[in-house]
Parts: structure tokens; sequence; C-alpha cells
């Protein structure tokens, strides 16, 4: 991604967290989601092999869960009143639909931002490893999503945060890989579906002609 495009997302991040914590009063916390979200794909843009290339690629699979983990705030629609109990005809209260358009606006694009920065980062892996380089990047996609479905579930059910892991490490691993109930496998299940549909969406094409189209797609990113 070009610098241009770097400082357009930087910036727009900053308005975005500024409006949504001072000015949002219904989805104030959406600054600090965005704001975690944004953390992968600022560290993307510094992906660059080197001494801090294994540290930038550490941080950034830590933080990337934070992308995927905004497509459950959608489930924060429900305060508005826009719903009208008992009818099917909406609300045309302009208030709650600008706090909706403020909500899609935090998370779709967001969300495609991590997925950019998820293919820049295997590529990068692909070209600094000689074990990563004949690695399918199909399967690399798969285990980056399994991880971050799993992710989002603590982070969701039991509200563990990416910091959670330098303040209170042994407990942290313990609810992400030592806790297992049908419903955390099945949700995992769901959600790594759920991102490999959306990939699927924006590189249906690539997808479907196989392995080494999902490499050029990533080359092009």
């Amino acid at each position: 991604m070009d610098k241009q495009k770097c400082w357009v997302i930087r910036v727009f991040t900053g308005c975005y967290c500024f409006y949504m914590f001072y000015f949002a009063s219904d989805f104030q916390f959406m600054a600090l989601n965005v704001f975690l979200a944004y953390l992968p794909i600022e560290i993307s843009f510094h992906r660059k092999q080197g001494k801090t290339f294994y540290l930038t690629s550490f941080l950034w699979l830590l933080f990337y869960p934070n992308a995927p983990y905004l497509l459950t705030d959608f489930f924060h629609l429900e305060v508005l009143s826009i719903y009208q109990k008992n009818s099917q005809i909406f609300s045309s209260s302009l208030q709650d639909w600008w706090a909706f358009c403020l909500l899609v606006v935090g998370i779709v694009p967001y969300y495609f931002w991590g997925v950019q920065s998820m293919l820049s980062v295997i590529m990068e892996w692909k070209r600094s490893s000689s074990i990563l380089k004949n690695t399918s990047s199909i399967f690399l996609i798969g285990g980056i999503h399994l991880l971050a479905s799993l992710a989002i579930y603590v982070g969701r059910f039991q509200r563990l945060h990416s910091v959670y892991l330098f303040t209170r490490p042994i407990e942290t691993i313990q609810f992400i890989f030592f806790e297992w109930t049908v419903n955390k496998l099945v949700f995992i299940a769901m959600f790594t579906a759920l991102q490999s549909v959306l990939l699927f969406l924006v590189f249906g094409r690539n997808i479907e002609k196989g392995k080494s189209s999902i490499d050029s797609a990533l080359n092009h990113w």
C-alpha cells in the first residue's frame, strides 16, 4: 500500500475515534474497538524484512483478531430505536440512522483493511521464510482465521483483550487454549467459515482458480 493511502487511513482513524469517543454516546466503545482493529493495519505498513521482522509479525498476529472482532459489534444495533416493537415498520429517526451509519463505517472498512493487512503479511512471510515459501497460502489463511475466531470467542464471551497476554499471561493462555466447550468449538467453526466466505466474496475468482491465483492476489496486495 502506498504512503498516501496509509496516511488516509491514519487520518480517518484519528477523526473517527475522536468523534466516537466525544460525540457518539450510543457507540462510544467503538473508539477503542476501531483503534484496536487499526493496530494490525498500521503494523502491516512496517512489515519489511530486517531485525524487527519477527517482532512485527508477532505483534500483527496478536492484534489481527481485533479486525474480524468488529463484525460482532453489529449486535449493538439493537440499542437503536429504529426497531419498533410489534411492528415491521422501521423508525425514521435521523439520529438513530446516523448512529447506524457510524457503526457500519467503523466495522466494514476496518474489517477489509484488516484482511488486506493479512494478505500483505502472508506475502512477506512467504518471501522471508524458506519453510513458509512453499506452504499453501490457503493453509496460512485458514490457520489465521481459526486463531482469529478463537480470539474473538474469548474476547466476546470472556472479555479478554490482546493486552492481557502481557498483563495476565498465564490466566489468558489458560482461557484461550485449555478451556473448551461444545459451544466454543461450534462458534470457532462458524466464524472461521464466515471469514472464509467474506474472503471468497472479495477474491472469489482467484480462489476458484487455485493456489497460484491466491498467491497472485497476495502479490497484488
